[in-house]
């Protein structure tokens, strides 16, 4: 193969970045691939310019247009040899020719069950994290081409240079002498109403980094729920508070906080999987702020926003907490008894992460190397 291979990176949502990033990087370090980036036209203003901005700053060309029509003929005109994404809810075939090597890295591993829903009949490979979703994925009907990988937005965590932690602590002005907990809410279900201003004087010993989902800065509303008042409420924490440092939407990549942190607080997240690569204590709050129909039906949020199964199986290896006002002997008990959990932890490390050797992101590249091989 004399040309280089061109690879296009369709962060169709920016919180699909962090995902592709250690794999640009590596490509970009090699001669053979020819980078392109995009976003989708139709997020709201926001979001995208934010994207933008980012984007322009990574190795590679953006393919672009303010109509998603155009966009998609300019992205097809290029005639792409790989076309990576990292959800596939839109229509494929209009992006791409029939020659392209069509591949999804999902935008997070956690307990939604999206994660099997997400697969569109054009995609040809699936880079996946682990065993367990790989059998997750059979049984759920999907009969692409699976590529165990590891995942990729983890790679960063395996690296050997301490100085970015280090200056990543003093940008944020951390207290040293206090232990960083890492909260990060999902944008619903979410526990952050139900903790309130509360949240700020439960932690007055430690240092706080709030983490908010984008689509908590870049949505109003997620159907019938209100966004704004969770918005809201993280801004006052931040201005109330001086432990509590809230990271605005350009912080669109949580995994360098993962390295700084003692602990992280969450709901049923992605994070939660991403946390105990570093065997850290993971606290899952089970308390959140529903809209009407899932206080009166709770079934049905497990019915279409989360798996049942994988939501229990989070208290084998993290701790569970109830009400709002446990939080501080929580947090003592986790950093006592997290020792305790760890064979469980490593066992699900193996199950969900694969290896965590940082070289994901090789893998991907050679399973693509490989594909466009034998497809040659």
């Amino acid at each position: 193969m004399t040309d280089k291979i061109k690879i296009l990176f369709d962060s169709f949502h920016l919180y699909h970045l962090p995902q592709f990033d250690p794999v640009i990087d590596l490509l970009s370090r090699d001669d053979r691939f020819q980078i392109f980036h995009s976003t989708a036209a139709i997020n709201k203003r926001e979001e995208r310019d934010l994207c933008l901005k980012i984007l322009a700053s990574k190795p590679g060309t953006m393919i672009y247009s303010e109509s998603e029509k155009e966009r998609a003929k300019k992205m097809k005109e290029l005639d792409l040899d790989v076309f990576v994404c990292g959800w596939s809810r839109y229509e494929l075939q209009d992006y791409i020719t029939e020659k392209t090597l069509a591949g999804m890295i999902y935008h997070g591993i956690g307990v939604k069950p999206s994660y099997w829903r997400d697969n569109h009949p054009r995609l040809n490979i699936r880079f996946v994290e682990g065993e367990y979703r790989m059998n997750q994925l059979r049984s759920h009907g999907i009969d692409i081409d699976l590529a165990l990988t590891g995942f990729t937005k983890l790679d960063p965590l395996f690296t050997d240079n301490p100085v970015p932690d280090e200056k990543l602590t003093q940008s944020l002005g951390l207290d040293p002498g206090r232990k960083t907990i890492l909260f990060a809410p999902t944008f619903y279900p979410s526990s952050l109403e139900r903790f309130g201003m509360r949240l700020g004087e439960y932690t007055q010993n430690y240092n706080v980094i709030l983490k908010l989902h984008m689509w908590t800065y870049f949505l109003d509303r997620f159907g019938q729920y209100n966004l704004i008042p969770q918005r809201n409420l993280a801004y006052n924490l931040a201005e109330k508070f001086s432990h509590i440092k809230l990271l605005g939407p350009d912080v669109y990549n949580i995994t360098p906080y993962y390295k700084i942190a003692d602990v992280l607080l969450t709901e049923s997240s992605s994070t939660i999987y991403e946390m105990i690569a570093l065997e850290k204590p993971v606290i899952v709050n089970r308390f959140f702020h529903l809209k009407l129909s899932h206080k009166l039906f709770r079934y049905r949020l497990f019915k279409k926003r989360l798996s049942k199964e994988m939501d229990k199986d989070i208290a084998n290896f993290c701790f569970e907490m109830e009400r709002v006002r446990d939080l501080p002997g929580m947090l003592e008990i986790a950093f006592r008894d997290n020792h305790q959990k760890l064979n469980v932890m490593r066992d699900y490390q193996e199950k969900m992460l694969f290896k965590l050797d940082g070289k994901a992101s090789e893998r991907v590249r050679g399973a693509i190397l490989d594909r466009l091989q034998n497809q040659g």
